[in-house]
């Protein structure tokens, strides 16, 4: 205040007013000599956040797996999607995780599926595309089938899982010829040029195949005396029809070879070739158990095509969630590298449905890309698959991504500025955790003193020197 402004107050006020800030004309005119002193404010937590509400949350409740600490509030972060829907915090059982190569995804992922096991949960990766996995479950005991040119092991795409208890035979067998003829249906349309829709004799062909392969109208109901099928024994019929099958078409034998020919010969692509001896084990059992606490199929040696890679996870998906369906217990199942579907809709569309039957079953789906482009790539329908997946996702985890792709996240996740602009600066194993559109701050602890950190590091073999921080 200026000496002139000080006057001008002062001949404004009453004579009797003290005016301790006149004072001389100059640069320090209307100061106080002494400098003003307030006592410290203390306040609690709990008073701050009636007054400054929405900067930080309570936080979910401590149960489940302990991930790390929530940045924002300090608190230990603890997640188990069935103990929170229980608790009716979490809507849908599914997680996404995005994040760009080396920011954590992998690594949260194995620790979920490893620290879970503690709490009973088991796990299942019906594709690990990478290897990455297989040390996870062997040292956790589990279950590794290893796939590709030159290994012993196969698998039978149409093998009979045993029968849930408490199911009869003839309530078991309609959901597995279902599953049959989902899985066959995806994998044919894949095959078919421009990957086109079968038509209703092709679908009714695969149902009658089926039927007539296993000898299921000849057994009375008794799934004990069915015969074991193969996909090779399905070629064969679909290739040359019975009289039987004809007359279940309504037609004769000739006009319906000619109409199976087509995806007779789709299949027949799964039994020859690069394919041969991955999906067409003529053995009746997969050898894989749902009481297993983990189970891995390893298809990191199958590199002869995206098409290839990608027909194989969708042949072990749809084996192992038809081997652990109906049992007792909770699962996570992994998709990692879900972008390998998106080129192909009818298997966006199969994996969807296996999703959609996740909260039946028991199951979390754990599904892993770089970006959310990846899963929202492709043709308009493998888009639109795309995005049911995302939407019965309840949880979703942003680690850091690029720049380039902020616009796309933040308008399909529905985010705000602050969390769009949190994402290109997120540290190494720190993510943005979306429960419910409720967000939170993460990071990722991994405990030392054990062997948990040689088990999820995937950045171990692009490093010169061992890596000696706890967080991922």
């Amino acid at each position: 205040m200026t000496g002139h402004r000080a006057e001008q107050v002062g001949d404004a006020l009453p004579g009797w007013v003290p005016r301790p800030w006149l004072g001389p004309v100059g640069r320090r005119a209307g100061r106080v000599v002494h400098r003003m002193r307030l006592p410290a404010h203390v306040e609690s937590t709990a008073q701050l956040r009636g007054v400054l509400p929405w900067l930080a949350g309570v936080g979910l409740p401590p149960v489940g797996t302990y991930i790390g600490q929530e940045r924002l509030s300090g608190s230990p972060f603890c997640f188990d999607p069935w103990r929170l829907y229980s608790l009716g915090l979490l809507h849908d059982a599914g997680i996404f995780i995005a994040g760009v190569i080396g920011s954590g995804k992998s690594a949260l992922a194995k620790s979920l599926c490893v620290r879970g096991v503690a709490f009973g949960r088991r796990f299942a990766v019906p594709g690990d595309i990478r290897g990455e996995w297989v040390p996870v479950v062997d040292a956790l005991g589990g279950r590794v089938l290893r796939l590709g040119p030159g290994m012993t092991e196969r698998l039978n795409a149409l093998a009979l899982p045993p029968k849930p208890e408490g199911m009869t035979d003839q309530l078991w067998w309609p959901i597995v010829r279902s599953h049959w003829e989902e899985l066959l249906a995806a994998l044919i349309r894949t095959l078919l040029p421009d990957q086109r829709a079968l038509t209703m004799d092709e679908r009714t062909a695969l149902e009658t195949a089926l039927t007539a392969a296993t000898g299921w109208r000849d057994v009375d109901g008794d799934l004990t005396r069915l015969r074991p099928i193969h996909l090779g024994l399905l070629v064969d019929l679909l290739l040359d029809p019975t009289k039987r099958m004809a007359e279940l078409h309504h037609l004769d034998q000739a006009t319906l070879r000619d109409r199976t020919h087509e995806i007779g010969l789709a299949i027949r692509a799964l039994t020859r070739g690069s394919l041969s001896g991955l999906l067409d084990d003529i053995r009746p059992d997969n050898q894989l158990d749902w009481r297993d606490t983990a189970t891995v199929v390893d298809i990191s040696r199958v590199k002869t095509s995206d098409t290839a890679v990608a027909l194989v996870m969708a042949t072990t998906q749809s084996v192992i969630e038809l081997a652990f369906a109906h049992r007792p217990g909770h699962r996570y199942t992994v998709y990692d590298e879900a972008w390998r579907l998106n080129r192909f809709p009818a298997l966006m569309a199969r994996t969807n449905a296996g999703q959609k039957v996740s909260r039946a079953t028991g199951n979390a789906t754990l599904l892993l890309c770089h970006r959310l482009t990846d899963l929202l790539g492709g043709t308009p329908e493998s888009q639109y698959y795309g995005r049911a997946l995302l939407a019965d996702c309840g949880t979703r985890i942003l680690y850091r991504q690029r720049s380039d792709q902020l616009a796309t996240t933040a308008t399909e996740l529905h985010l705000d500025d602050t969390q769009t602009t949190l994402l290109t600066l997120l540290e190494q194993g720190t993510a943005l955790w979306k429960i419910n559109d409720s967000p939170y701050l993460v990071d990722h602890t991994v405990l030392r003193g054990g062997h948990e950190w040689e088990l999820i590091d995937t950045d171990q073999t692009m490093r010169d020197t061992p890596h000696e921080t706890g967080t991922p």
